[in-house]
């Protein structure tokens, strides 16, 4: 495991909001303000990245390849909902988007075939959800190991018969890699290079490790085109 750092997201510079702090990471307050940022700056999913947008939607037709014949399904941290609310034009079912931040997914609000719930896995939930298929997109990067490991354990026992990880934070441990991660890590470390800390990133063994540390034994694992890892894992 890696730490990963970021200054910017959406074109929005996190010091125009927030002091950077290359040692502790960003928090739920963080994540608050920076989307009161962003909603200031987008006003629809009509105004985002076109190029984001299209790597958006081919993620939500591959959860929903996955997701067959399932009724009801959970997306946990659904962000600013864009996935949920592409997937929710081609799926029948029930969708429950659960996003800690309050601000987060504004727009999401206004989609009736999906149910937004503030709060984290799985307190905010009602004892009577059941879900046969959860997944998670670009989420895993806030966990350090031992948060990784709880948050697999609590899907595995809620219980969640397959959960898929879509947008996995990973690197390639190459000697070029490794040695221009260093470098830029003493930088950081000696004030050169201002950035902020976002979370951690891992190669594809230590995500598996993590997932059978959870309890997880039937693993499946790929990439897509567009370079996207993903990791499916289904309760025996």
């Amino acid at each position: 495991m890696i730490k990963m750092f970021e200054t910017t997201w959406f074109g929005i510079n996190f010091n125009s909001f927030s002091e950077l702090n290359s040692s502790k990471q960003a928090n739920e307050s963080f994540y608050d303000l920076f989307y009161q940022a962003f909603y200031k700056k987008f006003h629809s999913y009509d105004e985002l990245p076109k190029a984001w947008k299209e790597q958006k939607s081919s993620l939500a037709t591959f959860i929903h390849s996955h997701i067959k014949s399932k009724t009801s399904i959970l997306s946990i941290g659904s962000g600013n909902g864009y996935i949920e609310n592409e997937l929710s034009k081609i799926y029948n079912g029930t969708i429950t988007a659960l996003e800690p931040s309050k601000t987060a997914s504004l727009w999401l609000k206004s989609n009736p075939k999906v149910t937004l719930i503030n709060g984290y896995f799985p307190d905010a939930l009602h004892q009577n959800n059941q879900f046969k298929f959860a997944y998670m997109s670009y989420t895993d990067y806030v966990f350090d190991d031992t948060s990784y490991v709880n948050i697999l354990k609590t899907i595995k026992n809620y219980p969640i018969d397959e959960f898929l990880l879509v947008g996995a934070s990973m690197y390639d441990p190459s000697p070029k890699f490794c040695m221009k991660y260093f470098i830029r890590l003493v930088l950081i470390q000696l004030g050169f290079l201002k950035k902020q800390l976002w979370g951690y990133q891992r190669t594809l063994k230590e995500h598996t490790d993590i997932f059978q540390k959870a309890g997880y034994r039937n693993l499946q694992s790929g990439q897509l085109a567009d370079g996207t890892y993903w990791i499916k894992a289904t309760n025996e």
